[in-house]
């Protein structure tokens, strides 16, 4: 399935490297002749389901690569360390699959493994993807690996990446964006490709200098650090934005000192739905996540509301997680975000629809609450739950990081919002935090706040 993209990039001097290992496109098909004997010397034949612990390094993304290549079904997963000693690999995987130190691979039967379960719908050349939990309780996402390729090349075509580019990624490639989004459509156009483990400000930096890319992947939290911590300007070709919804202010400061910006938006289960070119003029940019995909529909059901889209190549379906398939994938899939659809066919996602209640018989999102507050001066962060119940309806939190050296209080925050929001939506509660709690995948952990 990959050959046909392997084999023009055989010559290619590219490279996939992660300041550690490096790996040569021409040196691809080499280590994955080593994965063929080392699978077969375990016993592992191409009808076994695997779970494969996964981490921004060369040798975990070739055996991805090589996962792809040779037709396995894999569940993919973060490394043990982010999983936790508690996690159990689900039983319809017969082996664990994982990266040591050295980079060498290792792997071993599931001690948890049910044959009786073994056989599914999803049995060969299925992705399997854990949904953040987010907005509730994990399950699997399953991605034909033809539907996986076809959405990377798609996203491709319309982000531009050419075989002169070096693409970073500090977003990990076990999650749909750092994938789908930014691995394989990379990889697809002959990039070179630098992955980055557990960024942080320093270790980008550091990274930055010696790799030197002129296209970087990024949530909206990395930008701000960014901005926050980068003295110097730097003028990148674009970088690609998703996760979140970017701030309008953020995105024209970013823009200002590093190049163009890039919104995407997609999801664990339709992979990149919209994304604007980086030709398209900034004020496009900065509103919207640019137009729907080649073979992807977008639909509301009035002039704003909740968004709805049929992709070509979205997923299978859901398993639960003992790999027993549960519902398919509907004709239309509901994202449960909220948006609108401009005249020229650009995608302006407003909020989640989780994230807003009714007050005084009126919709409050969650996310103009935070865009108002943000204009506070001294506001670092702000994220709001709702919580509990009031005379107006749902109980509002605003949860809130203090920009360092500034002395706002709660009721300084609060006050505030009078002057900035009307009174339905007007928060109950402010809490100030030390910093706000996120996911394994960078987004905010609303449940933390929730549970505050």
């Amino acid at each position: 399935m990959l050959n046909r993209f392997l084999n023009p990039l055989s010559t290619s001097s590219q490279i996939i490297t992660d300041g550690t290992f490096t790996c040569t496109f021409a040196e691809i098909s080499q280590h994955f002749a080593k994965f063929e004997k080392s699978f077969a010397e375990a016993g592992i034949s191409v009808g076994d389901r695997i779970a494969f612990e996964c981490e921004n390094s060369v040798p975990s993304a070739l055996v991805l690569l090589y996962l792809l290549e040779a037709g396995y079904s894999f569940l993919l997963l973060p490394n043990r360390a982010k999983l936790g000693h508690d996690f159990s690999i689900p039983c319809f995987c017969r082996y664990r699959v994982n990266i040591l130190a050295d980079g060498s691979l290792q792997s071993a039967p599931n001690e948890t493994w049910n044959p009786t379960i073994a056989a599914s719908d999803f049995s060969q050349g299925y992705l399997y993807v854990r949904t953040s939990g987010s907005t509730g309780k994990p399950k699997l996402v399953v991605h034909a690996h033809s539907s996986l390729l076809n959405n990377a090349r798609n996203a491709l075509h319309r982000l531009a990446i050419d075989k002169h580019d070096r693409v970073a990624l500090p977003v990990p490639i076990y999650h749909l964006f750092g994938l789908g989004a930014g691995f394989l459509p990379s990889f697809f156009a002959g990039a070179a490709i630098d992955l980055q483990k557990e960024a942080n400000l320093i270790k980008y930096l550091e990274r930055e200098r010696t790799f030197n890319p002129t296209i970087a992947f990024m949530i909206p939290s990395f930008c701000k650090t960014l901005l926050k911590g980068r003295r110097a300007n730097r003028d990148y070709r674009f970088t690609v934005v998703a996760g979140d919804r970017l701030s309008e202010e953020t995105f024209w400061q970013y823009e200002t000192r590093f190049g163009r910006v890039v919104p995407l938006y997609g999801s664990t289960e339709m992979g990149v739905i919209a994304a604007a070119s980086p030709t398209d003029s900034s004020q496009i940019r900065a509103k919207t996540v640019g137009s729907p995909l080649p073979a992807v529909q977008v639909r509301i059901e009035a002039a704003e509301g909740e968004l709805w889209c049929q992709h070509a190549w979205g997923f299978t379906g859901y398993a639960d997680l003992a790999g027993h398939p549960l519902e398919g994938a509907s004709d239309w899939f509901q994202t449960k975000d909220w948006g609108r659809i401009g005249e020229q066919g650009t995608l302006e996602v407003l909020g989640r629809c989780d994230y807003s209640v009714n007050r005084d018989g009126l919709l409050v999102f969650f996310a103009d609450i935070e865009r108002a507050i943000a204009d506070i001066p001294g506001i670092a962060e702000v994220a709001v739950v709702a919580t509990g119940e009031t005379a107006r309806g749902k109980g509002l939190t605003a949860c809130c990081v203090i920009a360092p050296g500034c002395t706002l209080t709660e009721d300084d925050v609060r006050m505030a919002c009078f002057e900035l929001l009307p009174q339905r939506a007007v928060p109950d509660r402010v809490c100030i935090l030390d910093s706000l709690p996120l996911l394994p995948n960078g987004k905010l952990d609303r449940q933390a706040l929730i549970n505050l």
